[in-house]
């Protein structure tokens, strides 16, 4: 179960096919993805760090895993390119006896990762190929490198949100300076579809498509998480592409793509 390796100019990405998993994203050597130096790599247990997949479910559930069961799956490859501007991987999930005794639906999951010079494109594309509506909720749960004591994410300013950690409606700060709250964090944008992750003179722009709401998340310094690395909370943040307030309801047939494009200081 050896990772894959994608390459574009000065870009390098690595994906697990367990999990189809994005790993680690580095452009001109510097890494974009943050992954804990205590994650289990053991193709048994969740990845802590990278683009973990929530699906079927996001978030916890009474029927399985917190966030899923694609996530701790091997997945197969579908299909891979190179041109001389891009590099091109699809891995792919169908149900199996695994997922039937979770989730007892039909599906075609395909995780799309498209690598450019300065850039990173994942989508999660889901198809129903069954007789009945198939409805699920997702999200791609990024884990984005950065300093969480000098960032700024943009656009922010103004929105409202759903506070989880204190399950209230609130609204962000206004102004250009706006921050995130202090962490821990757990807020639930609705249809926030670009930001951008500024620290310095270095920026990260996030386009979400797909989705239903942004997610921004980090767990503070006292979550007791047993595979995030000491210290390792300041050095990340999560934006993620989430279709999580309502669920997509597929009809047979029809597919839905959730998306996140990440893109080097533009």
């Amino acid at each position: 179960m050896s990772p894959l390796i994608l390459h574009c100019a000065d870009s390098q990405l690595t994906v697990s096919p367990f999990g189809a998993q994005a790993l680690s994203w580095q452009v001109a050597g510097q890494e974009r993805l943050w992954l804990s130096l205590d994650a289990d790599l053991d193709g048994h247990h969740p990845i802590r760090g990278g683009v973990p997949l929530c699906f079927p479910w996001f978030g916890k559930a009474a029927q399985g895993p917190s966030h899923g069961f694609a996530r701790t799956r091997l997945w197969q490859v579908a299909e891979q390119s190179q041109t001389d501007d891009h590099a091109h991987l699809v891995l792919s999930l169908e149900q199996d006896a695994d997922t039937e005794a979770l989730w007892p639906h039909p599906f075609r999951a395909e995780m799309a990762f498209t690598l450019k010079a300065n850039a990173l494109q994942l989508a999660l594309t889901v198809t129903n190929p069954g007789s009945a509506p198939l409805s699920y909720t997702a999200a791609l749960h990024s884990y984005l490198c950065t300093d969480v004591a000098q960032l700024r994410i943009t656009e922010l300013a103004g929105l409202p949100y759903h506070d989880k950690l204190s399950n209230a409606d609130c609204l962000f700060e206004d102004g250009p300076d706006a921050a995130l709250p202090p962490i821990p964090v757990d807020a639930i944008v609705p249809g926030l579809s670009n930001c951008r992750l500024a620290q310095g003179n270095d920026i990260l722009k996030i386009d979400n498509q797909g989705h239903d709401a942004a997610v921004i998340w980090n767990p503070g310094p006292d979550h007791g998480i047993g595979d995030v690395h000491f210290g390792g909370e300041q050095a990340f943040i999560c934006i993620e592409s989430a279709h999580a307030l309502t669920p997509i309801t597929l009809a047979p047939c029809q597919r839905h793509t959730l998306s996140q494009t990440l893109t080097v200081n533009a």
